[in-house]
């Protein structure tokens, strides 16, 4: 889980604060982006496995046409 930082403007020492919460936003963006590509990765696995089952069946299909389905 990602850790979050709360900046009390009374006491907060505004060039490390920033630097610290671009830092937190850095990190975090990472993260996002690396669950985005997994998540890609396997929306193209699944498409990949859902088209060849499709043609395995339509090959399945094509070799038994004397046979009703």
């Amino acid at each position: 889980m990602s850790e979050h930082f709360f900046i009390d403007p009374a006491t907060a020492t505004p060039a490390t604060d920033i630097a610290q919460a671009l830092a937190e936003v850095a990190r975090q963006m990472s993260e996002r982006d690396e669950r985005i590509a997994s998540l890609e990765q396997r929306l193209e696995d699944q498409e990949y496995s859902v088209r060849r089952v499709l043609e395995m069946l339509i090959e399945w299909l094509e070799e038994q046409p004397d046979q009703e389905v």
